[in-house]
């Protein structure tokens, strides 16, 4: 009796054990105390005006740097004004998601916003290139903390049935910002100098700041909460070294493609000589990843080591990484097309890209009526969206050259944004990352992405350039080339038998490089294979 009465008080306490065990799992993974009210609208807002600015500050510069070039007498440094942005944006996403667990989300977000005004500043008063491709290389770094920590806030914000919304909402403006690029760039040239395409972030950016200093809780995301629930973690657990490891192994990747895409050649020394040394670089930052990740160290990894073993994970970073290339490819190279094939002014020339900066944000709203409440898993949409894109791109790139200015293209851009709209990566993440490192793998998603356009943009226009070159010598003189290469106006200068040639040289071009792209988006098909598990993720 006695016995069966301490196995029944055993097995009330162990009950009382699990329940209180459980209650206190709920509250350190479910319990978090979500802004409401006018704090989130604001928090909303400030977050899109972010996400915008930046986004757009990817596209917009390419349509000033002729002014640029020709006010500072220095065309051969032009690139690196693209360059030494893409270093420190694409180089810095995931350190900062990293410092914003140390530090907060708050002070983090706040502090790029603050350097990323600066130095917008710095870029629009410069007075040299020099000063340029410095202040550039700062922005960079503000907007690379931009971009990862309104990623990571973006699922800390609301709850869980909530995300669809609000993903679909920043994807929308992510995807209409870089459109938007060249298009905004065109009216500004128009009737101000190229110094405004700089300077405008400069108030819109100080407005974001003020946003954010009111609305975001100082303890954001676990305001109300006792300190003894808020993770502590100090700058001993920082990977310094793999962070330097992965910032040179992106620099040195997006440093060789672009000499590629600069020499127009492959086989330069300095392009053998600094792909090697990158991928020399990243075995070192994967064995740094390897040995942070081990049991029992106390610095946590820049890439946690389980992110590369799990086939889930790598199929994100991959269809993210296929994502970033063929969005950026189609919008900076459709703008192109027309101005170089049909001469179009870059103002002209932006509003050709319309169709495709109009239908990918009409994709991401549907993405959501489509997904929400279980109807559909997004795996299967993503697929039905690659698939589109894979249509689409076949068409592009069988544009007529004898008729540069096709109607056509206007409906494939369509069925390519729906496409790219239908991608649900967004989406996908939370389920796939988890809370645990939902912000080390948003901004790992999106690096991927960054890397993805940088790279596969720096090939298609090398491969292009170079084909388009020796094309252009079969007709005209190599000084009517080289001032083409200089300045796609001189092709307005040419006689008109020699003009038709050099457009349809452009238009053969742009088959060239949408070839490449879609050889991409056919790979994109398999790596979201990579992500298929039953049951089906689904959207609540």
């Amino acid at each position: 009796m006695t016995s069966h009465g301490n196995d029944s008080t055993s097995t009330l306490i162990s009950a009382e054990v699990d329940e209180n065990n459980a209650k206190k799992e709920i509250s350190v993974d479910d319990g978090f105390n979500y802004v409401t009210g006018w704090r989130l609208h604001f928090i909303t807002i400030g977050m899109a005006l972010s996400i915008f600015l930046v986004n757009l500050e990817s596209t917009i510069v390419s349509t000033s740097l002729v002014s640029i070039t020709d006010e500072f007498h220095d065309f051969g440094a032009s690139s690196w004004i693209i360059t030494a942005f893409l270093i420190t944006y694409t180089g810095g996403v995931v350190i900062w998601a990293k410092l914003s667990d140390m530090l907060g989300r708050k002070a983090t977000l706040i502090a790029s916003l603050i350097i990323f005004c600066a130095f917008s500043g710095g870029c629009g008063l410069s007075r040299g290139m020099n000063q340029l491709i410095a202040c550039r290389a700062f922005q960079g770094i503000g907007g690379g903390g931009i971009y990862a920590l309104i990623s990571v806030m973006l699922y800390e914000l609301v709850p869980p049935s909530r995300y669809p919304l609000y993903s679909t909402l920043i994807s929308t403006v992510v995807a209409l910002s870089p459109s938007l690029g060249p298009i905004v760039g065109g009216v500004i040239l128009q009737g101000a100098s190229w110094r405004w395409v700089f300077l405008f972030n400069v108030p819109a950016a100080a407005v974001a700041v003020g946003i954010f200093m009111i609305a975001v809780p100082r303890d954001f995301p676990y305001q109300g909460k006792d300190k003894s629930q808020i993770p502590q973690r100090g700058l001993a657990t920082a990977d310094f070294t793999g962070a330097v490891l992965m910032v040179s192994v992106l620099a040195l990747l997006i440093v060789a493609f672009e000499q590629a895409a600069t020499s127009l050649s492959w086989t330069t020394s300095t392009f053998i000589g600094t792909l090697c040394a990158a991928i020399v670089t990243l075995v070192a930052f994967l064995g740094s990843q390897w040995y942070a990740s081990r049991p029992g160290s106390v610095v946590e990894p820049v890439l946690p080591w389980r992110f590369c073993q799990s086939r889930l994970i790598m199929g994100l970073l991959l269809c993210s990484f296929i994502g970033g290339a063929v969005n950026i490819a189609c919008i900076i190279q459709i703008p192109i097309r027309y101005q170089t094939a049909v001469g179009g002014s870059p103002l002209q020339a932006g509003l050709r890209l319309a169709p495709l900066a109009i239908s990918q944000p009409v994709g991401n709203m549907m993405t959501v009526v489509i997904v929400k409440n279980r109807r559909m898993p997004p795996l299967y949409l993503s697929l039905i969206g690659q698939l589109m894109q894979i249509i689409g791109l076949v068409f592009l790139c069988r544009g007529p050259s004898d008729d540069p200015d096709w109607v056509a293209l206007y409906g494939i851009e369509v069925i390519t944004g729906l496409g790219m709209g239908f991608m649900t990566v967004g989406l996908l993440t939370p389920s796939i990352i988890g809370k645990r490192d939902i912000a080390v793998g948003s901004a790992s998603v999106n690096q991927f992405r960054l890397l993805g356009s940088t790279i596969v943009v720096a090939i298609i226009t090398a491969v292009g350039n170079s084909w388009v070159r020796d094309e252009l010598l079969h007709r005209l003189t190599p000084p009517q080339v080289s001032e083409i290469f200089q300045s796609t106006a001189a092709i307005n200068d040419l006689p008109e038998t020699a003009k038709s040639f050099a457009q349809a040289a452009f238009v053969k071009c742009f088959n060239l490089q949408m070839e490449i792209v879609l050889c991409f988006a056919v790979v994109g098909m398999f790596t979201w294979l990579l992500m298929w598990q039953r049951p089906q993720v689904r959207i609540p």
